[in-house]
């Protein structure tokens, strides 16, 4: 007998769904991307237990007949592709005609619709794939899925669920994302009674990140405007004192869908040159219109990924919009601009151009780009840690003498004296140990400072999640953190060590990387939160410090008892024996002239 068999329909619909349903979200970025494509005004997501038990989404479309409704469950059924030319002029968002088969082979299903010039609605209740009820039902106008019991035919799939206020998270990112593609359509989202996200639906893409992310984030942001006539870039970016540590919150649209691209994110932080401190990103909400023959949405099962027919000019184009930007608003001489059209790729695919060279530079010489310009010459000695003997002290040089500073190097290092030895102490990670100790006191409670005024914070409900899973954690390091209503947080108290350093930043990095970490629950949560604060809160690379501050770094760092690895294990200290510079200098002994 032959080993090839036909797959029954149920059990491909059943693998199908792999590809389209991952979780909650995917159920929620469909069904809204379909209520869109309906020319809805208005959309409502509601869900349960992070949408695992229910999730329902209601719009006031064009709703189906009951012939159509019967057919949407199909696989390969759509209203937005009859003929093969039709792949080359995709305006919908959704088009492969399988994604509500997909869900209902996983779930509990009951559609509820109407056309608007009906007297009556269509009621179709599918369980497991397999319509088991239709009737006709009165109805408002629109269409209505509910999805309940999501996975319950499938327990493996279920088992990978993660806890409800991930999920909701996850759910939440998806709606965010598609309110800031269609600014025009009204979107609200609750989760069990509790409304989470609302935009006004009036065009207005600055009034939808004020709703999304709080009036402290619009205020920043800087308006973009390209068109060349065949293309055109609109929307928003943030400006240099508006940054975060992941490119998250940098969101691209490709005719209104919601895409990752790194071209377009190349694009983005090119525009921005050394205009950002190292290690930080922009923030964006950007939307290209591209006409349909110069784009390719059918490169991914989601649909999340898309290929330019010119790849090359796409890029350059998104870098001069947001250089454009960048420069109206004063931020950036217009002697920066890139020229000679966008930048050229070597053979292993990097971009290259001037603000690349730049960067790298002050990448080698870790200064600050907003301080005074170095010059190469007084960066002083350069160290490399494969061209020293000793890549990091050993247990003789740290509990022998004490390092004694001697001076700044390159903006980046300490270098100091230990016996006969050259030692060069990295400032940040030096202090990173420092407020980790700190952080790490008697009792796992560290010294807090309260503040005068309470500090606010507007959380999205991502960040909500993050905060309120680990708001033990943080009260142990200090944050005394509350809910104040509606998305926003009062701080009473943050770690004594950052005090003095811009706390409501430093904070605002430190819930960005909370929610970074998702539904890990490791024993080690509170050592990484420690970590996070460390980092966020310690002396920066290319900071300028006086002798009596470097002084005070090295002097405590002798008192610590780890004073040769960071919180992130990472090597403090580099040393360079007295041997090894005898053997640079061409020395055969100590004490040769």
């Amino acid at each position: 007998m032959g080993r090839i068999n036909i797959l029954s329909e149920a059990l491909a619909n059943r693998i199908a769904a792999g590809e389209v349903v991952e979780r909650p979200a995917s159920v929620v970025k469909e069904l809204v991307e379909n209520a869109l494509d309906a020319d809805a005004t208005r959309v409502e997501v509601e869900l349960s237990e992070g949408g695992r038990k229910l999730i329902r989404v209601s719009d006031d479309g064009h709703g189906m007949v009951a012939e159509d409704a019967a057919l949407s469950v199909q696989r390969f059924a759509t209203s937005k592709v009859s003929a093969a030319s039709d792949l080359d002029q995709i305006e919908t968002m959704g088009f492969r005609g399988e994604a509500l088969p997909s869900i209902a082979s996983v779930s509990q299903m009951r559609i509820t619709t109407r056309p608007h010039d009906a007297d009556e609605g269509t009621m179709l209740t599918v369980e497991g794939g397999d319509i088991t009820d239709a009737r006709a039902v009165g109805c408002p106008p629109g269409t209505t899925i509910e999805v309940a019991s999501l996975f319950y035919n499938t327990p493996a799939r279920l088992n990978f669920l993660r806890a409800t206020a991930t999920e909701r998270g996850h759910c939440t990112d998806w709606v965010t994302r598609l309110a800031l593609a269609r600014p025009d359509v009204a979107i609200k989202m609750s989760h069990e009674d509790t409304v989470l996200l609302t935009s006004p639906g009036r065009g207005d893409l600055l009034a939808t990140i004020t709703q999304v992310y709080g009036s402290n984030v619009a205020r920043a942001m800087l308006p973009v405007d390209l068109d060349t006539g065949a293309v055109r870039i609109h929307g928003f970016v943030s400006s240099t004192r508006l940054t975060r540590a992941t490119r998250k919150h940098q969101l691209f649209f490709v005719n209104r869908r919601y895409v990752r691209s790194m071209s377009l994110g190349h694009a983005l932080r090119e525009a921005y040159g050394i205009l950002l401190p190292s290690g930080k990103q922009p923030m964006c909400v950007l939307n290209m219109d591209v006409p349909a023959p110069l784009v390719d949405p059918n490169v991914h099962p989601t649909k999340i990924e898309v290929r330019f027919k010119s790849q090359g000019e796409m890029h350059g184009l998104m870098q001069q919009a947001v250089e454009a930007a960048l420069e109206e608003a004063g931020l950036r001489p217009k002697s920066m601009r890139t020229t000679g059209g966008p930048p050229a790729a070597d053979q292993a695919g990097r971009f290259t151009g001037p603000d690349m060279q730049t960067r790298a530079r002050a990448r080698r010489l870790r200064v600050n780009p907003f301080s005074e310009a170095v010059d190469e010459r007084d960066v002083g000695l350069e160290v490399h840690a494969e061209d020293t003997e000793a890549a990091t002290p050993d247990e003789a040089v740290l509990s022998g003498e004490a390092l004694q500073p001697l001076g700044q190097v390159a903006g980046a290092y300490i270098a100091c004296r230990s016996g006969g030895d050259l030692l060069l102490v990295d400032q940040h990670r030096a202090a990173e140990r420092i407020i980790a100790d700190e952080l790490s006191g008697k009792d796992h409670r560290a010294a807090r400072q309260m503040l005068v005024l309470p500090m606010t914070l507007e959380l999205t409900d991502a960040e909500r999640a993050a905060v309120e899973k680990h708001r033990e954690a943080l009260a142990e390091t200090g944050f005394e953190i509350e809910p104040f209503g509606g998305g926003d947080w009062l701080v009473r108290s943050v770690p004594a060590s950052l005090a003095e350093r811009s706390p409501q930043e430093a904070l605002a990095g430190i819930i960005e990387e909370l929610t970074e970490w998702g539904s890990s629950d490791g024993g080690d949560a509170r050592e990484r939160l420690v970590a996070t604060i460390a980092c966020h809160g310690a002396i920066k690379s290319g900071e300028h410090l006086s002798d009596r501050e470097m002084r005070d770094l090295i002097g405590r760092l002798n008192q610590s008892t780890t004073p040769a690895i960071c919180p992130h294990g990472d090597p403090i200290i580099v040393s360079i024996p007295a041997a090894e510079m005898d053997r640079r200098f061409g020395r055969s002994y100590r004490g040769s002239d």
